[in-house]
């Protein structure tokens, strides 16, 4: 969440270059929420198998309040704005916007999300089936390298925001489909891993010297052992006041997220406000902090009328009964 929220800060200089560096590669948050979510999902389906319409309804009971909470004023303020078109308000409702395009469109994210949980328990059935899962998730990146070159060439580039996520979702399957069966982490997957980085590395250094366009094919080679070397630092080291904050974060992520390409992307309005130097340093500062702040609110507003709803549903049945 970090990542994404530093990525989206587009004008601002960490004066050395290594971290700008890092920002720069903020993006790959979104790889890292993709993986995570498919390798949590895949774990649970696995434990407990649901029918579709539940598992889908409990996905979409996650996200489509926060969702619906953020983009109706915000789709509402772009067309009193004359900055978006009616259908806008239609495609965005349905979580389609991002296949058509519509002049005042959501974020692609949400989009991308609602398809992934859609095919994913038809994914956790064809790896956790294949005889070979670590060669069909090969494939599976190969495909999706593929249609993201043929996207870009036949100028739908603007696509590649969702297919670049494909192995993203697969690494998360074959994750979670290890961690059910108690496949431990084996000498064999470190000397895996190695080349893994070196090659993500190397794609990072190409896009450096702008001799690659899409620095986001470095990671799928770098996602999972990013995971794993982080995984290792809090294992080795309590670290309790950070896994508070981190904490905070992740269980209002979505929140967060929603925020930062809505109200906290009107850059220029809110820049009309509050931005004291040229630096734009205590204007960063400001804003992420109440993006996080109003993010964990509007959180836990949504879980709080979610409990209240689950508790008026039971107090109906008892009573029916």
């Amino acid at each position: 969440m970090l990542g994404v929220l530093f990525f989206h800060a587009a004008d601002l200089d960490l004066v050395f270059p290594p971290l700008n560096l890092v920002r720069n590669m903020g993006f790959g948050g979104v790889d890292i929420f993709v993986l995570l979510s498919s390798m949590g999902i895949t774990m649970s389906l696995r434990r407990r198998p649901r029918k579709y319409t539940k598992y889908m309804g409990r996905r979409l009971w996650r996200i489509l309040p926060a969702y619906y909470a953020v983009m109706l004023p915000y789709t509402f303020y772009l067309l009193s704005a004359h900055r978006a078109e009616p259908a806008a308000f239609l495609w965005n409702a349905l979580t389609l916007q991002f296949w058509f395009h519509p002049r005042g469109s959501f974020n692609w994210y949400i989009t991308a999300i609602v398809l992934f949980y859609a095919v994913l328990p038809a994914l956790i059935r064809l790896i956790s089936g294949s005889k070979r899962p670590v060669v069909t998730v090969c494939a599976g990146w190969a495909l999706s390298f593929a249609v993201c070159e043929a996207l870009y060439y036949c100028g739908y580039w603007y696509y590649m925001d969702v297919f670049f996520r494909v192995p993203a979702v697969l690494e998360g399957v074959l994750l979670g489909l290890w961690i059910e069966r108690d496949r431990a982490v084996a000498r064999r997957d470190v000397l895996v891993m190695i080349p893994m980085l070196l090659a993500g590395a190397g794609i990072g250094v190409l896009k450096l010297l702008e001799l690659t366009e899409w620095a986001a094919y470095m990671f799928p080679f770098i996602s999972v052992p990013v995971c794993l070397a982080i995984c290792c630092i809090f294992e080795r080291f309590s670290l309790k006041t950070v896994r508070r904050a981190l904490r905070l974060l992740g269980e209002s992520s979505l929140e967060i997220y929603l925020l930062d390409v809505s109200l906290f992307a009107e850059v220029p309005l809110l820049r009309g406000i509050f931005d004291p130097e040229p630096g734009h340093y205590a204007y960063y500062a400001v804003t992420m902090g109440l993006n996080i702040l109003f993010g964990w609110a509007l959180h836990k507003g949504l879980e709080r009328l979610k409990e209240l709803t689950r508790s008026a549903k039971k107090s109906n049945l008892e009573f029916e009964q």
